[in-house]
């Protein structure tokens, strides 16, 4: 994905401003006869890319320069920048710019300046860094496309994976002849998998899994993988849950899949 800065201009459009802002103008380039309050968006980085054998990723990066006089007492002119900065920062994070969902890495950091020249006013600045991974064979599977579904036939809960384990086939013993070589033997088969996942725990989550845990009766749910959905029925595994200070608390569940369902 290619960000634009007029696709950026249409995102920054869809605000709710305070009254003094709603006439912002917005422009791709330096004005040399601005009119306040104006907005420029520009491309200042040239794309990066870091690229290995297996994945690609993309930075682009931006400035949202957002210029306004003060006509106002100070303490005014301020509240209502920074409202204007605040929603500006909010209709950035909302937007899930294509391909939906897979947003991998954003920085976003606003830096105020007091013009005091031919006019009294402030300079904003908000540099802003989209990260885009792909596959380097444009074929491999990004993690971020993984989900987990539960109650699919009843009220579905759709699970972000973090991390993802499988386990699925035979076990192979190994045998030894009269002359010492290496048998091989198919022994106990996982058929449809054992799938170790790894989550954001809240306390939604939390609820149902326990309950389904606490059950012991299979679930029809789904895996998702690359865009591809596969119907499950599930046993809900054993639970563990790891969390700190500051951090955000993770669980990772392990789902028996016993077949499948239509």
């Amino acid at each position: 994905m290619t960000l634009t800065q007029a696709a950026i201009i249409v995102i920054l459009k869809t605000g709710t401003y305070p009254t003094t802002q709603k006439a912002l103008n917005y422009y791709e380039q330096k004005q040399k006869f601005p009119i306040y309050p104006f907005v420029e968006v520009r491309k200042v980085q040239s794309d990066s890319n870091i690229t290995d054998v297996q994945k690609t990723a993309k930075d682009q990066t931006f400035e949202i320069r957002f210029y306004m006089k003060y006509t106002r007492p100070e303490a005014v002119e301020e509240a209502d920048r920074l409202a204007t900065e605040n929603e500006m920062l909010r209709v950035l994070e909302d937007e899930d710019i294509e391909p939906a969902g897979i947003i991998y890495f954003e920085s976003k950091q606003w830096n105020t300046q007091i013009i005091d020249d031919t006019i009294y006013g402030s300079k904003s600045v908000l540099r802003f860094t989209f990260k885009d991974i792909t596959s380097t064979s444009s074929s491999g599977l990004i993690g971020s496309g993984d989900q987990i579904e539960l109650n699919s036939q009843a009220t579905p809960l759709s699970i972000q994976i973090l991390a993802l384990t499988t386990r699925k086939g035979f076990s192979i013993d190994t045998h030894y002849t009269d002359d010492r070589r290496d048998v091989y033997d198919p022994n106990l088969l996982i058929e449809f998998g054992e799938f170790t996942i790894t989550y954001e725990q809240t306390t939604v989550i939390k609820a149902i899994i326990d309950g389904l845990s606490a059950i012991g009766n299979t679930n029809n749910g789904k895996i998702i993988r690359g865009g591809v959905e596969t119907n499950f029925s599930f046993h809900v595994g054993q639970t563990n849950t790891s969390g700190s200070y500051g951090e955000i608390e993770r669980a990772t569940t392990t789902f028996y899949a016993t077949g499948t369902w239509v």
